[in-house]
């Protein structure tokens, strides 16, 4: 389950249940490898951060709910969305819905 609320005080409050093409958990690392002109590498790992993670949140949804997301999307800067025991600041980068099959695309900022 998912929660998704403006960071300023609003009335939306949006909760979706997400499917298994949703993609909450994933991190990494900031680590790049160059090649070297001997035929070796240089590997530089400058650690992790939240703010690498993108959630893509993939839900069916009715007409109304995705009336309230688009509406959030064209309106605020940041969310707040709860999921699998976080509470993360993110940026909205895009919305796409299909016959009430939303996929969502959040950048963590905090």
């Amino acid at each position: 389950m998912v929660s998704i609320t403006p960071q300023i005080s609003s009335e939306y409050v949006v909760k979706l249940k997400e499917i298994h093409t949703s993609d909450l958990n994933s991190k990494s690392r900031r680590v790049s490898r160059t090649a070297t002109l001997d035929g070796g590498s240089v590997t530089v790992d400058s650690g992790y951060t939240d703010t690498d993670r993108t959630l893509v949140i993939d839900a069916r949804v009715t007409k109304s709910v995705q009336e309230d997301l688009e509406y959030m999307l064209e309106n605020y800067t940041l969310l707040n969305v709860a999921t699998n025991g976080e509470c993360l600041s993110c940026a909205p980068k895009n919305i796409k819905c299909n016959n009430g099959a939303l996929r969502l695309v959040l950048l963590v900022t905090e």
